[in-house]
């Protein structure tokens, strides 16, 4: 590759500007947890989702070519921080004003998770074009994120319960368990209502419960467990028609061979049977026919003598 072909113009797209006002966001998220502002670094995540959903809708609306994976790349680099770094820095702060072994606790909880999320993404890089599913393999990050701040929002937030999700959204995001994509429409526009409602400056609350927020809590808890049942039943190999067909293939292959193999044995038997009856008749023609001529001969030489 030339060196002029490596400007920053040869690989942006509108779609990777979206990307880095995801990246923007989480970063700010972050200013506001050191400030100790937590309700608007949560505001800033869901601000960072709502870029990251829209990204990839915008780059396959302008047919975006991409041979190089950049656009892949730099989103996967803006999601470990918006809802990587970001949310688990809020955890962490949540956990060290309570006490400081609280804080060590929780400090395990979001290595843990931060490192669950940046293995799920790569992962994510490396099989996205080589797998026949569109969904996700592994809890998605962002919704990872999603649960964190919304149950932060909700009113009803438990550091205890906070970690305990995190643990299993960072196992989630490693398993090989299959979450579809949200395309229904109408649950993507409640969605993106209940976010503006967080934005805007609107007192939407009963008592201490943050309605929109405890709206986005329960949908996305629901999500995160509702292919939990792999779980129990154990991980299925994604389906790739690829290899099926390949499969397939092999099986009618070997099946024929044996199949042909079976025929011309059982003809050769039959043949050697044949030959064998043959040489058996043979012999018993050729006996008999000596008994006859041994006959002959007597009785002719009984006639004479008489």
């Amino acid at each position: 590759m030339k060196l002029k072909s490596v400007g920053m113009g040869y690989f942006l797209a509108i779609s990777d500007a979206i990307s880095i006002l995801n990246l923007v966001f989480g970063f700010l998220a972050i200013l506001m947890v050191i400030n100790n502002n937590l309700t608007i670094a949560s505001v800033c995540v869901l601000i960072a989702v709502v870029f990251d959903s829209v990204d990839g809708w915008v780059s396959r609306k302008l047919n975006r070519v991409d041979p190089l994976g950049f656009g892949l790349n730099i989103d996967s680099l803006a999601d470990i921080v918006s809802f990587g770094v970001a949310p688990m820095s809020m955890l962490f702060s949540l956990g060290a004003d309570i006490s400081s072994w609280a804080g060590y606790l929780v400090a395990i909880v979001t290595v843990l998770t931060v490192v669950a999320g940046l293995l799920r993404l790569t992962r994510y890089n490396v099989i996205a074009n080589k797998i026949n599913y569109k969904g996700f393999i592994g809890l998605p990050i962002p919704a990872t994120a999603m649960v964190l701040v919304t149950y932060y929002l909700s009113g009803l937030f438990n550091i205890v319960v906070a970690s305990v999700l995190m643990i299993l959204a960072a196992y989630l995001m490693i398993s090989t368990i299959r979450y579809p994509k949200v395309d229904n429409y109408y649950l993507i526009g409640f969605g993106g209502l209940m976010i503006l409602l967080l934005i805007l400056p609107i007192n939407v609350s009963i008592g201490p419960l943050n309605l929109p927020a405890l709206a986005l809590f329960i949908i996305a808890l629901i999500y995160m467990f509702m292919t939990f049942l792999e779980f129990f039943i154990g991980d299925e190999v994604v389906f790739d028609k690829d290899k099926a067909e390949d499969t397939v293939s092999n099986v009618r292959e070997i099946t024929g061979e044996k199949l042909t193999s079976s025929i011309t044995g059982v003809k050769d038997r039959f043949k050697s049977m044949k030959d064998t009856i043959n040489q058996i008749a043979d012999q018993d023609l050729d006996v008999g026919v000596e008994e006859d001529v041994e006959d002959e001969k007597e009785l002719i030489e009984e006639t004479v003598e008489e």
